[in-house]
């Protein structure tokens, strides 16, 4: 367990996703072979430790909280220090990581394609398709792609 996965465990990040992915509890009960009571009691821990990460993420960023989604995994707020829009995500493939929302100096960095990775992976998970800019757009706007879907 670590604050990169949201203290979750293997299994609990298993049953968040299928949650996070449509899955009812009652689907997931069937497909994981647990009652749903124990899919129930499993979601009160994992919310817990998801908003815990998220929480803990906007806090060492100074980030002031608007909005708060453990089931969707983000936290919507504004950063103190930068004075941009924040995204704090949880992802199963991401896992924690910070947005902001704003004209970067993408050129100007040495992560910029890792950046860009990681900012297309967030997209897919969450239902943005970027596939026509991929190669060539920066990520600054692959951010404003991603915050306008959360948004929504």
């Amino acid at each position: 367990m670590s604050f990169q996965f949201g203290y979750l465990t293997p299994k609990q990040r298993s049953f968040w996703r299928l949650r996070f992915d449509g899955l009812s509890q009652a689907n997931i009960s069937n497909r994981m072979g647990v009652t749903r009571q124990t899919v129930n009691k499993a979601f009160s821990v994992i919310d817990s430790k998801v908003a815990k990460a998220l929480l803990e993420a906007a806090q060492i960023n100074k980030v002031e909280i608007g909005k708060l989604d453990m089931e969707k995994g983000f936290l919507l707020g504004h950063s103190k220090v930068f004075g941009l829009d924040t995204l704090v995500t949880f992802s199963d493939e991401n896992g924690i990581q910070i947005w902001y929302r704003g004209d970067g100096r993408c050129s100007e960095c040495e992560a910029v394609e890792s950046c860009r990775e990681k900012l297309l992976i967030e997209a897919k998970v969450r239902g943005v398709d970027p596939q026509e800019y991929s190669d060539v757009i920066i990520p600054t706007k692959l951010a404003d792609l991603l915050f306008e879907k959360v948004i929504e």
